[in-house]
């Protein structure tokens, strides 16, 4: 089985990019899954001139939580959330998301036509890097009310959606899938497979999930090798009410390591993204700091930190290396996260990453870029 294949070779990978984060807080988004680290290296066979375009979907698919019968291909097919099996009677034309992240992957596999409405942080440009595409779409609530009003025949909630909320969409009779995700590296790319599947864009699907393989391969193939001691100590800290740091676990750390860094959170004894005070980063003595936040706050933080007596002695405060870095791609939930691993790349290892804006990724329609 092609997929059993694949995911063998992931376990370096997936040990290395850990994943599960819980950035609702300190991130400024409205995503309420917990969080998402960088997508891994998927190996996938090209087709063989005697296989059918079918049978090569079908084998792609297998394996896909969420996907009950692969083989199917044609409508009504079925699929299976954390609210049950699902039918989807025809190839939906009227989508609506309950996160910014799931709406990253749905503008990705669909013609922006099918999509009926987006939640206010999807147009935050500080939430993620696909706001400018969705800025003349209407803005719905997260509400059941203003979900029903979007005239939505297919709704995809996040896994942590009240029950009670998922149930009064349906009582309009909306077909709700509630995603039972893995915020895993593999489970990354089983959304953009699963949610291919449930948009009838398994051809596009496919071609995202390679393009989103290369890419985060281009960059682990050159970072994967670089020695421990080559590995600057790094710390993402974030601050909002309070300050926190990422620690092990979180979509900063998978960021990190995929990067060629080791995350001075995890090295700390630090799990999650939690609260902490200024002795956290005396302790953690990190070599460079990022800081995912919106511009203007990110840079009063970081000259709050490059001023604080405390911190003085602090390598990365001492020498400067204090970086304030775009929170849409740094705290996003999808396989966007890969742009952080580029961006970041290129901050530790210029010379072999020149570049300082990695590209979007292709979305419904074009080629991959």
């Amino acid at each position: 089985m092609r997929t059993k294949r694949w995911l063998k070779r992931l376990i370096p990978l997936a040990l290395s990019a850990l994943a599960l984060a819980a950035l609702a807080g300190a991130c400024g988004g409205d995503d309420d899954d917990a969080g998402s680290t960088p997508p891994p290296a998927a190996t996938s066979a090209a087709a063989t001139p005697t296989e059918s375009p079918a049978k090569r979907i079908q084998e792609r698919l297998q394996g896909v939580p969420g996907i009950v019968d692969p083989a199917n291909l044609s409508w009504p097919r079925e699929v299976e959330g954390l609210n049950g099996k699902r039918t989807i009677k025809a190839k939906p034309s009227k989508i609506h998301t309950m996160s910014a992240g799931i709406d990253e992957i749905t503008l990705s596999l669909v013609p922006l036509e099918r999509v009926v409405a987006v939640g206010s942080a999807t147009k935050n440009p500080d939430t993620t890097s696909f706001a400018p595409l969705v800025q003349n779409l209407p803005t719905a609530a997260r509400e059941p009310e203003a979900v029903i009003a979007t005239g939505a025949e297919l709704v995809i909630a996040t896994p942590t959606q009240k029950a009670d909320v998922v149930a009064a969409i349906e009582s309009a009779g909306v077909t709700v899938v509630q995603l039972n995700l893995d915020p895993t590296p593999a489970g990354r790319l089983n959304a953009i497979l699963l949610l291919g599947y449930i948009y009838g864009e398994e051809e596009r699907a496919i071609a995202l999930a390679d393009e989103v393989q290369a890419r985060y391969e281009k960059v682990v193939s050159v970072t994967g090798k670089k020695s421990e001691a080559e590995k600057p100590l790094i710390a993402s800290v974030t601050k909002y009410t309070s300050l926190y740091m990422a620690g092990a676990g979180s979509t900063g750390e998978g960021i990190i390591t995929a990067a060629g860094g080791r995350n001075a959170g995890t090295a700390a004894g630090l799990k999650g993204n939690p609260q902490i005070g200024l002795e956290a980063i005396v302790a953690a003595n990190p070599d460079i700091i990022i800081i995912p936040m919106p511009a203007e706050a990110g840079n009063k933080f970081k000259a709050e930190l490059l001023a604080e007596p405390s911190l003085a002695a602090v390598p990365a405060v001492k020498n400067s290396k204090v970086y304030v870095v775009p929170p849409s791609l740094y705290t996003t939930n999808s396989f966007a996260n890969v742009r952080a691993v580029e961006h970041l790349a290129h901050i530790l290892w210029p010379a072999e990453f020149p570049v300082a804006d990695p590209p979007q990724f292709s979305l419904a329609g074009q080629a991959a870029r």
